[in-house]
Formats: structure tokens, C-alpha cells, sequence
């Protein structure tokens, strides 16, 4: 689930200024033994973080040589009021950051699901916008049946309900809307 950065609070953002957040329930979290390091332009860093206070600490080891014996897989088990948290950059670009967050305390996280009633046609649109480059979308609107003016209509209501921003770009609650929707 993607999460709005005004719904993440400063504390929990340990420094990261970007704008990509996102909630994931788990039990536990898997650690590899080479997480911190640098590798093709990529890595992933782990913390561990308490919800209620933003204290956090190192749960990967950025310091230990990559063949060091103290490197090692791990699998982190999470307790209620804890998370581990992930930054991900890969190829250079980063990819935010990840709470993994306890099942009992996932809600306190995700935003209200959508009250509204979207047609299946409207969720496809929907999906489109999320996954496709706009170059090739037109191609895809017809592959699903839906018209040229209907696609308008479409962007209308999904701007007014605030999945797509006037832009005609996708917004964090339209990514979550159309989760698990496939435009094909």
C-alpha cells in the first residue's frame, strides 16, 4: 500500500526528504547479509524504528567487509509498536522507503479505503494511467472498449475524486485504488 508523505509523520522519515512511501504488513522481515552495501549503483538499507517515538537503530551492517563472517542472513521478527524500515535505491534512483509494520499496527498507517463506485471500466482506465507511458495508452483504451470521449469523461471523474491529478498524471490514492487491477 502506498502511503501519502503527509500521512507518514517527520519522525518516522528518519531524514529521508523524498516523496515515495509505502506499508507493508509482516510478521517478520528478511535481512540479506549484503544489505547497506553498494552494488551496480543499488542498495537497500534496514532500521529498526519504534512507531510511537521515531527512535530508531541500524538493523543492517553497513560497516563490516563484504566478506566478513559477521555478515550474515537474518530474519528479524516484528513486535507489536515496531517496524523495520527499508530504503531502497536501485540503479541509482531511489525507490523510498518501505515500512514493514506489524499486522496489529498496519491501520494506523494506511489511509481510508475508497468509498466510491467505480465501474470495472473505469478501474481498467484507471490501471492504464497507472501502467502504461501516455504514448501507448490510446492503444490500450481500445483494446478495452472504451472510446475516445468516454476516456475523457473517464479522467474527469477520476481528477474530481482525486485519483489523477489535473495533469492527467496518477496520484498515491489512485495507485492504491487500482491495485491488483490489470490493464490487459
Amino acid at each position: 500500500m502506498h502511503l501519502e508523505p503527509k500521512q507518514v509523520p517527520a519522525y518516522l522519515k528518519g531524514g529521508y526528504l523524498g516523496q515515495k512511501f509505502k506499508a507493508e504488513p509482516a510478521e517478520s522481515v528478511f535481512i540479506p547479509a549484503d544489505a547497506g552495501l553498494w552494488s551496480g549503483g543499488s542498495r537497500n538499507t534496514y532500521s529498526a524504528i519504534e512507531l510511537a517515538t521515531g527512535r530508531a537503530a541500524a538493523v543492517s551492517d553497513n560497516i563490516s567487509s563484504p566478506w566478513s563472517v559477521e555478515r550474515q542472513n537474518r530474519i528479524v521478527p516484528l513486535r507489536a509498536g515496531f517496524a523495520i524500515v527499508k530504503h531502497s535505491i536501485f540503479r541509482g534512483k531511489d525507490f523510498g522507503l518501505t515500512f514493514f509494520v506489524h499486522p496489529s499496527d498496519i491501520t494506523k498507517l494506511l489511509p481510508e479505503p475508497a468509498s466510491d463506485d467505480l465501474s470495472a471500466t473505469e478501474l481498467k482506465a484507471l490501471a492504464i494511467v497507472r501502467g502504461l507511458k501516455s504514448s501507448y495508452r490510446a492503444e490500450y483504451y481500445s483494446r478495452a472498449g472504451i472510446s475516445a470521449g468516454e476516456v475523457e469523461a473517464i479522467k474527469a471523474k477520476l481528477c474530481k475524486l482525486g485519483y489523477l491529478n489535473k495533469a492527467g498524471a496518477i496520484t498515491v490514492a489512485g495507485r492504491n485504488r487500482c491495485e491488483g487491477v490489470n490493464y490487459y
